[in-house]
């Protein structure tokens, strides 16, 4: 059997990513989405997410942008002068490397981002991070430990196999490649830690490298080529609109397009063509079990 994940993340940053993320779910192929709930849009994207409870929901761990949910002063070595998060991964591997930062304010941020989601009456399916900063091992290592205490069982792992694009060549794709190459190697160190901690991944996991560069024809070769077992497509889908245009992301233009494809009936078609299974994270349990009995 072949399993799909289409992840939305970012749900919460904005009106106009919400919309688009329930419109992808309800009129084509989005299965997941991954909640930041430090973020303006985070109550509506509760209601909608309560509204539509086939979506899967999960906490888009998020200590690269904007302001923490715990207390600043608990968390103060991952935040800037402003009172923010640093921006950036690279920023937070380089707080850890000068020793400025302490493991435990992760922990303590961690917490707080998923008690507030559960507070608000969401039921987590899985944990992911913003700037993907959970690739960092020690972040991953926290993360490993603490979800269990919450029943959160299953854990983004962004490990892309590495393929040179063959269409559409850029710097600015390469460059994403090479970046998608390094999160895997990342990846390596924190793999065993999840399986010791009891922790479910994807068997697969795509959408680094093409970020931003998504096209009818790449979705429609991925579909076609999808290994057996599980696999996570993660997507950006969005309204680009002036609200989005305020907010702190590079993704613009490319959200409409993602969200244009994700609910595009040729790709609808092609996924029931190719006999794959849409499912959320909540359902990996259940496909382990049956792989142990069969």
């Amino acid at each position: 059997m072949r399993y799909l994940i289409v992840n939305a993340d970012d749900f919460g940053l904005t009106a106009g990513v919400n919309r688009a993320v329930i419109e992808a779910h309800s009129r084509g192929v989005v299965t997941s989405a991954t909640v930041m709930v430090n973020m303006p849009a985070f109550d509506e994207a509760v209601r909608l997410a309560k509204a539509h409870t086939s979506l899967g929901v999960g906490l888009h761990f998020n200590i690269t942008q904007g302001a923490p949910v715990a207390e600043t002063s608990r968390v103060s070595s991952l935040l800037n002068e402003r009172g923010e998060f640093f921006g950036a991964s690279t920023a937070l591997l380089r707080q850890m490397l000068t020793g400025s930062l302490r493991v435990a304010d992760i922990e303590i941020e961690l917490r707080a981002q998923i008690e507030k989601a559960l507070q608000a009456g969401l039921r987590l399916t899985h944990v992911d991070s913003h700037k993907h900063s959970h690739a960092l091992p020690p972040v991953c290592e926290i993360i490993a430990n603490v979800i269990g205490d919450y029943g959160i069982r299953a854990v983004r792992l962004p490990r892309e196999a590495w393929r040179l694009p063959t269409r559409n060549l850029s710097v600015k794709l390469i460059r994403q490649c090479i970046g998608a190459w390094g999160l895997a190697q990342l990846c390596r160190f924190s793999e065993s830690k999840l399986r010791n901690a009891g922790v479910k991944t994807a068997d697969a996991f795509f959408g680094v490298t093409h970020t931003g560069f998504w096209s009818k024809q790449w979705l429609l070769e991925l579909i076609a080529t999808l290994p057996e077992g599980v696999s996570e497509l993660m997507t950006h889908p969005g309204y680009d609109d002036m609200e989005l245009r305020q907010a702190d992301t590079r993704l613009l233009e490319s959200r409409a397009t993602e969200f244009s494809l994700l609910t595009d009936p040729e790709i609808v078609a092609a996924i029931r063509k190719n006999g794959i299974q849409l499912i959320n994270y909540s359902q990996l349990e259940d496909i382990a079990s049956h792989r142990v009995q069969g």
